[in-house]
């Protein structure tokens, strides 16, 4: 039977029908609230210096603020979950983050990078109780004194406290679903005279499923029905301390140690039915892969803080070092029959993945404001990484476990980046103006020694790229509450560690997956227009194109699912959006946000010509109740339509959270409860189609459910100079560390 696609992607009227509706709401509220919002702001100007209560989101000119203590449905979550819930941010069920649109998000933790790859990070952040978080910082299109890396920034401030004596806060969590979690934390802090002495620990019992059912149909009329369970469980134990010695009014001098551990044992169980090209049974399979792994981290930071003058210039410096050591062992199982029942293949397969990784780093920041409001920031950064794989195929013969040197692979590989960077800012009474150029050279080298059956192969690149950032804002009128705004900025996202790495994993026995030596960073360029009412009401209209796009691309190999990543080609995204904040009454406080893409794709992907051009959209609110003084709720959802990726579609899909807090013990405690997913409709089902097959997919993860948290502040409330920790210069590299 020739290729013939037995489903059509059928374009829907959802956008369609979801503009004027989103913008009839949208207007409606604008109305209803424009002339209440006048009147009362002198009230609520009141309240709020009563209360001291902090709103959940703060929009600023470069970048909107989350504060996750006002977030009532993080009641007993993780970081990944608060992450997912915070204004335009998409993550999807592999982790992956976007910020607008924009993928390789460089991921913060204190303004420090992660150093991790995007499913070891997303693995840390779920087990980051949400209680150590105190906001997230979301930057669309960072200066240039941020790292070139990624298409946005997003920044993960933990909880700190500086008064005086000792204070600290600790959160108790728990949430149930199909498993049990649990999420704890315990923030302490200690003020004498010269000496700041803190500490962050956190504990993550985490556990959960994720069950795929799927289809994938051939050219040659050939179909595999697959369906697979996978479980997990782990733990994951945080620490991070530190002195901070304030050597005069001047000069601070810091220390910081971060260090993790996360154990995680997973089952994955499958069977699958092959059908040939008549559609009628041809064999059927079952298997599992079971795995254990430890995962390492310990890091070091010594930073310096010194005010030049009393104008505000001042200098900063960080030495960083950071250890990443992962050890596992997978066994694989699987047995192939027969439609009559006879065994036909059976395979027992064991391979160990052991991962060492050094990372190094030095950087220096300089403030000058100068006369006229004039201010220059200048500094330089230098890392150094260098990662070791070493993963051993062993193939079972008889009792024993024998090497399969021919699927077995050493592959290391070395990196160095030097960076500078310079910009200024100027403010007269109604403009503003910020333009910057960063300038980073990378050095890069891998090296596969090779074995009895694998060449030796190396490979060398060096080369220099300049990003420029501008930002120019206009206030409209002389009260400032109409802003206009312009900014562009070039971004690069360099491929992750193990992404070089053509070690072919296995998944299970339809499913491989392995990197690319050949795969290049990709560049982003991004232009916004974005007018801002207050602070309560706004609209930005985004332009970005991305060449060298870095895409994971299926390319089928008889029934196995190869999956890889490449250069796929080039993206067009025409973005708007828009957002509200707003008191709809005295008691009710809304915020809103609405993002519309228009997408074009235009690449290879399997030797095969790619042109797609989607319309896609996404809808996102926040409710919050402020029942009584010490009673509020919150009810938030998200509508996603279509998206696209590559060679996967996946439908529309929404869910609802919920949760109700109150506060107790003399309001220094809080108890917190949850819903999330609350009608289980975060299902996601793709479309996938390569030149030689087209697959189904349904994907159901342990997205809902119940949570209750409780959370107790303890020490002195009075605030004093503070100093934010958040030093260090090694965030891009860390986020790429597979």
């Amino acid at each position: 039977m020739g290729w013939e696609q037995p489903i059509k992607f059928v374009e829907t009227t959802i956008m369609k029908s979801l503009i004027p509706i989103l913008w009839i709401i949208f207007l409606c509220m604008l109305h209803l609230t424009g002339n209440a919002q006048e009147k009362n702001n002198g009230k609520a100007l009141k309240e709020v210096t009563v209360t001291a209560k902090k709103p959940l989101i703060r929009h600023k000119a470069d970048r909107i603020i989350v504060n996750v203590d006002a977030m009532i449905t993080a009641a007993g979550s993780n970081a990944m979950e608060v992450l997912a819930q915070s204004p335009g941010v998409f993550v999807d069920m592999d982790g992956n983050i976007q910020l607008n649109g924009k993928g390789g998000v460089l991921v913060l933790i204190d303004d420090k990078p992660t150093y991790m790859s995007a499913q070891d990070l997303a693995a840390y952040l779920r087990s980051l109780p949400a209680g150590m978080l105190d906001k997230i910082e979301l930057i669309s299109t960072p200066p240039a004194r941020y790292d070139a890396s990624g298409g946005a920034v997003i920044n993960l401030q933990l909880k700190k406290n500086k008064t005086p004596g000792f204070n600290g806060i600790m959160s108790i969590g728990y949430n149930q679903g199909v498993y049990a979690r649990s999420n704890n934390s315990l923030n302490l802090n200690y003020r004498k005279k010269k000496v700041n002495v803190f500490g962050n620990v956190g504990y993550t019992r985490d556990a959960g499923y994720t069950t795929e059912t799927s289809q994938r149909n051939y050219g040659t009329g050939a179909v595999t029905l697959l369906n697979r369970r996978y479980g997990y469980s782990s733990n994951g134990y945080n620490l991070r301390a530190g002195v901070d010695y304030y050597v005069s009014a001047k000069t601070t001098l810091g220390v910081l140690l971060t260090g993790g551990i996360r154990p995680k044992t997973d089952v994955l169980n499958y069977n699958s039915d092959q059908l040939n090209a008549r559609q009628q049974p041809d064999s059927t399979g079952i298997g599992n892969t079971t795995g254990n792994y430890q995962w390492y981290s310990g890091g070091v930071n010594l930073n310096m803080q010194r005010r030049i003058n009393e104008k505000g210039a001042s200098i900063t410096g960080d030495l960083d070092y950071v250890n990443i050591h992962a050890n596992g062992n997978q066994v694989l199982l699987n047995e192939v029959y027969q439609v009559n029942g006879n065994l036909s293949s059976a395979n027992d397969m064991l391979y160990r993945l052991p991962v060492d990784i050094d990372i190094w780093s030095a950087k220096s920041d300089y403030n000058l404001p100068l006369k006229g409001n004039v201010v220059i920031e200048a500094g330089a950064k230098f890392s150094w990484v260098n990662t070791n794989y070493k993963n051993s195929w062993f193939q079972k013969a008889g009792v024993e476990y024998l090497p399969d040197y021919g699927r077995s692979d050493h592959f290391m590989y070395s990196e160095n980046i030097n960076a500078g960077y310079i910009s200024s800012a100027k403010e007269w009474k109604r403009w503003a103006i910020k333009g910057g150029l960063r300038v980073e050279n990378t050095r890069m080298q891998g090296h596969q020694p090779g074995n009895i059956a694998i060449a030796d192969s190396a490979f060398k690149r060096d080369y220099t790229n300049f990003f420029p950032s501008f930002h120019l804002s206009l206030k409209a009128d002389s009260a400032g509450h109409h802003v206009f705004s312009l900014s562009y900025s070039t971004r690069i996202r360099r491929p992750g560690y193990q992404q070089l790495n053509p070690f072919l994993f296995y998944n299970d026995r339809y499913s491989y997956t392995t990197g690319n030596p050949w795969l290049k960073p990709q560049y982003m360029y991004s232009l916004e227009l974005k007018y801002d009412y207050k602070s309560f009401v706004g609209v930005e209209l985004a332009y970005l194109k991305v060449n060298n796009l870095i895409q994971s691309i299926v390319q089928p190999v008889g029934d196995v699912w190869v999956t890889r990543p490449e250069n796929f080609g080039i993206n067009y995204s025409f973005n708007l959006f828009s957002w509200l904040s707003v008191d709809v009454a005295k008691a009710w406080h809304v915020n809103t946000f609405f993002i519309l893409f228009h997408l074009i794709n235009k690449g290879v992907a399997d030797n095969e010509p790619i042109y797609n051009n989607i319309y896609s959209g996404e809808a996102e609110f926040s409710n919050q109740f402020r029942l009584s003084k010490t009673w509020s709720a919150e009810l938030n959802g998200t509508f996603a339509t279509r998206h696209l990726q590559g060679q996967t579609k996946t439908d529309p899909f929404w869910y609802l959270n919920g949760g109700i807090q109150k506060l107790i013990l003399k309001e220094k405690g809080t108890l917190k409860i949850s819903v999330d997913d609350i009608f289980h409709t975060r299902i996601r089902r793709d479309h996938i189609t390569t030149a030689e097959m087209l697959a189904l997919r349904r994907v159901k993860t342990d997205t809902r459910r119940i949570g209750i948290a409780f959370s107790y502040r303890f020490g002195k409330d009075t605030n004093n100079r503070k100093r934010n920790h958040n030093t260090g210069g090694a965030a891009e590299e860390q986020g790429r560390v597979n």
